[in-house]
């Protein structure tokens, strides 16, 4: 017996069917499970990056994505070789610039939060409490603040004061979130190529020698034949140490801060046995030494005005003979000191400082009231190699910083975009401090709250600016300025799986296959 054959209706009705279960399944995944975003702004960047430029240095090789201000026309007169100075100006014919280029396009795990908490630095994607309507609407941000507590914006860190707890303390970064947000200031592999070409002159690499007798630079690396010590001075004229973003040469914000949060690597070669090496942070009214002498590795820290009174960590490391290398990395984050030898971490340190012992000591000011403190800046920080006991051969070295999470003043908009309710409206004053960034201004969480803010302070319109809610979120949701609600949250982002793909490039975006990552 023959099997009847289906008719062509039979067939489409079958097709339609299909289709439309496909895109119910896909709808529903894209609703409850994973949704794609694209990033519109450069509010996290480098974290994330919104419309961009690449700017190529043929001096330095660096390729560095500089924020697109759609409402301005980039001026190539703001743009700086960084790399080869804060204040080098490209040379004729030492530019190469891409394209504009779309934000990058990331994946969000909106299952997550119904089940889990958020954790700390997070990047979040949710509905701006400000401005919850449309695509503008929706925003994303590293979350620094959790329910119950209490946060405080100190020196660039975040200080937090659990519910109950009579004192507050530093948040510290996971080392995924730490290697994610270092920011880099400087590269001695891109040093210039032809300095005598570059528009203000080279004057070598930052790196100062002395004695100046005793060293001696060789392309991308410094060598010095001296038993006795010899220095290296960071010279912070040309390189300072302060919370400028490359990303911002388009659109510069006003005012830069000192940073202290450093990260400091070398490879150094002893030439002979004996060498003893160190590096000297001083920084917060304090020096902190990373120090290698023959099989030890050390961490000091003392107060300035206090040397015999030295906290001290060592542990034993392998014995680097004469013309092996030995790679040191000195981190300073978050009050910790951590010192790490051929990627591995040998020793760490940490202090535990009040906010106003963190703004006391980072002013150098002992006699202030707590708001004098929080209104003045920091000290810039200084930075030494120190080097004796054998010749020794210096290079492949970096100086990168952290994030830097800025005070600012609330504008006019904080107060006018939205009326708050009536009480709060003794937090949303024009020309006061922003939310968290001063003593009078601290921002207490509640059970569903949680503060953000974007990696990329200088230009973030964040929770430490946004006043009061709109009225729909404000009658429905959550009456609070400047907090996020649980019942905002969308998700977490992931992954940047298709990165800032050209724009114009064709019917077919290519990405950028060399920027795929995970988002921490």
């Amino acid at each position: 017996m023959s099997t009847p054959k289906p008719s062509n209706a039979t067939t489409a009705i079958d097709t339609i069917q299909s289709l439309i279960v496909a895109f119910v399944i896909a709808m529903i995944f894209r609703g409850f499970v994973v949704e794609g975003f694209v990033i519109p702004t450069g509010s996290m960047a480098p974290t994330l990056l919104g419309q961009h430029m690449l700017i190529d240095s043929t001096q330095t090789g660096s390729s560095t994505p500089v924020g697109l201000d759609p409402q301005a026309k980039p001026d190539a007169r703001q743009l700086r070789d960084h790399l080869a100075g804060r204040l080098q100006p490209f040379s004729k014919g030492g530019i190469e610039a891409s394209d504009a280029r779309m934000g990058d396009r990331i994946l969000v795990a909106k299952w997550l939060y119904p089940f889990f908490s958020p954790g700390r630095f997070d990047v979040v994607v949710f509905k701006n409490p400000v401005h919850p309507d449309g695509s503008d609407g929706t925003y994303i941000k590293r979350l620094v603040g959790l329910p119950g507590e209490t946060v405080w914006i100190v020196d660039g860190d975040i200080f937090v004061r659990q519910s109950g707890d009579d004192r507050f303390h530093v948040t510290r970064k996971d080392r995924d979130v730490r290697e994610t947000v270092w920011q880099l200031v400087w590269d001695s592999e891109q040093a210039p190529t032809a300095p005598a070409r570059l528009p203000k002159g080279w004057t070598g690499l930052p790196w100062i020698g002395s004695p100046r007798s005793d060293w001696r630079s060789t392309g991308h690396t410094l060598e010095s034949q001296s038993t006795t010590p010899a220095t290296l001075d960071w010279d912070a004229s040309r390189f300072p140490l302060d919370d400028w973003n490359a990303y911002n040469m388009f659109t510069p914000a006003r005012g830069d801060y000192p940073v202290s949060d450093l990260r400091v690597s070398a490879t150094v070669t002893p030439q002979r046995e004996g060498l003893s090496a160190s590096f000297d942070l001083t920084a917060r009214g304090h020096v902190f030494r990373f120090a290698v002498t023959g099989t030890t590795a050390s961490i000091d820290m003392w107060a300035k005005d206090q040397p015999g009174d030295v906290q001290h960590v060592e542990a034993s490391i392998a014995d680097h003979g004469a013309g092996t290398p030995i790679r040191i990395v000195a981190e300073h984050i978050d009050q910790t000191a951590r010192l790490l030898i051929d990627h591995d971490e040998v020793a760490e340190l940490t202090y535990d400082w009040t906010p106003l012992e963190r703004l006391s000591y980072s002013t150098g000011t002992k006699s202030a009231s707590a708001d004098e403190l929080a209104r003045r800046l920091p000290d810039p920080p200084i930075m030494q190699w120190t080097f004796s006991g054998a010749p020794v051969q210096v290079a492949n070295m970096q100086v990168e910083r952290d994030l830097y999470y800025r005070p600012a003043t609330l504008s006019a908009n904080a107060s006018l975009k939205n009326q708050p309710t009536a009480e709060f409206v003794q937090q949303v004053t024009p020309g006061d401090p922003a939310a968290a960034t001063h003593p009078t201004s601290l921002l207490t969480l509640g059970p569903d709250q949680f503060f953000m803010l974007g990696d990329n302070s200088a230009r973030s319109l964040d929770g430490r600016l946004w006043g009061a809610p709109a009225p729909i979120v404000a009658e429905q949701i959550d009456p609070t300025p400047f907090v996020v609600n649980r019942d905002l949250l969308i998700g977490k982002a992931f992954v940047v799986y298709f990165p800032a793909p050209l724009s114009g490039a064709g019917p077919i975006p290519i990405p950028d296959f060399g920027r795929l990552r995970f988002i921490h």
